[in-house]
């Protein structure tokens, strides 16, 4: 579970996640960033994952939530560019760090499963 801090200035509210964002943490930032949103000061809302270690399937539903409805994320290591991006990129159906079962048990190329999920739709 994550370290949350938060950093609540007239200007700038701001959540810090340290470690992997999961379990509690992921309904303590939920509840503190709506908080911040309920609020009465027309301020920026900012979630730094720069320390951010990882997160579960909830925890990246939630950062995409919080960036779809105009949250900044703001990242300043490589991992945090990953995450990023996944959380950013809607075309994007999961994790890039996480190979899914199904691709290791068919052994396909990348491109044949692309084909298959695109003949589905």
């Amino acid at each position: 579970m994550a370290t949350l801090k938060f950093h609540d200035r007239a200007d700038e509210f701001r959540i810090e996640i340290i470690g992997k964002f999961a379990g509690q943490s992921v309904q303590d930032a939920t509840d503190a960033w709506l908080g911040a949103l309920r609020g009465t000061l027309q301020r920026k809302i900012t979630v730094d994952i720069s320390r951010m270690s990882g997160y579960d399937t909830h925890g990246r539903a939630t950062l995409r939530d919080m960036h779809v409805h105009g949250t900044a994320i703001a990242g300043g290591t490589p991992l945090a560019l990953v995450f990023l991006h996944e959380i950013t990129d809607t075309r994007s159906p999961g994790p890039a760090l996480v190979i899914p079962s199904e691709t290791r048990r068919k052994r396909q190329r990348p491109t044949a499963i692309l084909k298959s999920a695109a003949a589905g739709q």
